[in-house]
């Protein structure tokens, strides 16, 4: 367990400095040190004393670090991103102004893991901490360990700070962007990854019941996630199974209502609460679906009631009345690919062929199995992967190129070319050491050494990962509307990106 002085260190970090030191009114400092404080803009966050009244956002607004810490532990859920402004309802019952385009900035990404229950999170808790070091390159600052689940805080080393340029928020858009490619990252690897969750809402606080892992020196750096997004993305070509290039739909060229994606979401019966994408996001993204095929509001709300009543486990109906009236608020052009994808590989992993969702297209790309050739980074992913399973829990693994070649059936040439693409990249390290087998070290394992024994692991794995990313700019990250264009687009570059300036490190 950690003392109460490293959790109050804990939620700082999260913070940037981005409320007073002190509260405005009824302060319990001297005024000296009032006085002395920079009379700079701050922000504000909210407060939750348990679930329940975050759902129904019944909770506390809180502009200083002082009041932070006189009820931060009588607390449960927090706003872990920093707002311009928040306040309360007429009638003070609840707290408004938490929606994203009122952000002040943006602190960290927090992945949310759910499991059925508290002993399948147990179970699965050695899989969690496997999963969790997004491309054996961004380790998480801290782990807090909830109910049925896990909560991973990604804590940036500089805030980003949203600004609006000609009627949009590009950089909250690029961080959407990034959320998303890392939630999907690790939902590839371990079940009950939230992948439609607030990218920026509402999470559990750091507490000294649920703080299971905490290092103030893991942040991660903007510049290189944004990188790898790029990257990431461009692993995923929208291509049909011959290989060409997919043109995109127009809203009206096609109805979501019509194509097979929906059709059987439709039919599924077995949606549960609080599992990934759970109940509240399917009847969301079927309303979605409807509004944008331009089906009646009316008409929507009894598909979606017949739908809710066939659940096993279904909504209380007021809550589908809400889905239907959110859908159709004109906020929405309508269901989202990523939305739909998740949904999907969650509840209908039979499911094959094209999903269509309003704005473009994608197609299953043809199996690894009935290819001839892998991809460089599918044997990438492999050799990371064995070398990950073979170390445990250790620090590092003693493995000859030859067991490698033998368990993954690879080409001595192409794990020659893997090898040194992984060791430029900084996902693996290489000791050489004779006659005997290289010592291989990677960062998941590093993370998972860490965790099993901090205090001795923590400087080895911490020396180490400090010099892997480029420096950000003390002021913060505020990247340019050019910059953040060429992160969401989707590159047909197959190089890592975070080698694109070909630097090359010795030892």
């Amino acid at each position: 367990m950690y003392d109460f002085k490293t959790i109050q260190d804990a939620q700082r970090l999260v913070l940037h400095d981005s409320l007073h030191t002190y509260k405005v009114k009824n302060s319990s400092s001297s005024i000296a040190g009032q006085v002395m404080e920079t009379p700079t803009k701050k922000g504000a966050i909210a407060l939750f004393s348990s679930k329940d009244s975050m759902q129904k956002a019944h909770g506390v607004v809180v502009t200083s670090f002082e009041a932070l810490d006189a009820i931060a532990d009588r607390m449960t859920h927090w706003t872990p991103n920093t707002f311009n402004w928040l306040g309360y309802t007429q009638n003070r019952s609840s707290v408004r102004g938490h929606r994203e385009n009122n952000l002040a900035q943006i602190n960290s990404l927090v992945v949310d893991i759910d499991f059925a229950d508290a002993a399948e999170r147990d179970a699965r808790e050695q899989e969690v901490l496997g999963a969790v070091t997004v491309a054996d390159l961004f380790i998480p600052t801290m782990i807090l360990r909830t109910a049925k689940g896990f909560h991973i805080y990604y804590v940036f080393d500089q805030p980003m700070f949203l600004r609006k340029k000609h009627g949009q928020f590009p950089v909250l858009k690029a961080a959407q962007k990034m959320s998303s490619f890392v939630r999907q990252w690790i939902q590839k690897r371990v079940a009950g990854v939230d992948v439609g969750c607030n990218n920026f809402g509402i999470f559990r606080i750091p507490r000294q019941d649920n703080l299971i892992f905490f290092d103030a020196n893991m942040l991660i750096q903007v510049s290189a996630l944004m990188k790898w997004s790029q990257y990431y993305a461009a692993q995923v070509p929208v291509t049909d199974q011959t290989g060409d290039k997919v043109i995109s739909l127009s809203p009206d060229e096609g109805r979501q209502v019509d194509q097979a994606w929906f059709k059987a979401l439709l039919k599924v019966t077995t949606v549960k609460s609080g599992h990934g994408l759970a109940r509240h996001n399917t009847v969301m993204t079927l309303a979605l679906a409807m509004y944008q095929s331009k089906v009646s509001q009316q008409r929507a709300r009894d598909v979606l009631d017949v739908f809710n009543s066939n659940l096993h486990e279904p909504l209380v109906d007021r809550e589908v009345v809400q889905c239907v009236r959110d859908a159709y608020s004109g906020g929405y052009r309508g269901a989202a690919l990523s939305y739909v994808q998740g949904l999907l590989d969650q509840w209908v992993p039979n499911f094959s062929g094209k999903v269509v969702a309003g704005i473009g297209w994608h197609k299953f790309a043809k199996p690894r199995a009935e290819r001839q050739y892998s991809h460089a980074h599918e044997w990438r992913n492999d050799v990371l992967a064995l070398i990950n399973r073979m170390g445990g829990s250790a620090a590092s693994v003693a493995m000859s190129t030859r067991q490698i070649q033998a368990e993954l059936g690879i080409s001595p040439a192409s794990l020659n070319r893997v090898m040194k693409q992984l060791q430029a990249t900084s996902q693996l390290k290489r000791v050489q050491r004779g006659n005997q087998p290289t010592l291989l070290t990677t960062v998941t394992m590093l993370f998972k050494s860490a965790m099993v024994s901090r205090q001795a692991q923590s400087q080895a794995w911490t020396g180490y990962l400090t010099t892997l990313m480029p420096t950000v700019s003390a002021t913060g990250y505020e990247p340019t509307v050019g910059t953040l264009t060429e992160m969401q687009a989707v590159s047909g570059d197959s190089a890592p990106p975070w080698g694109m300036e070909t630097r090359r490190r010795t030892g």
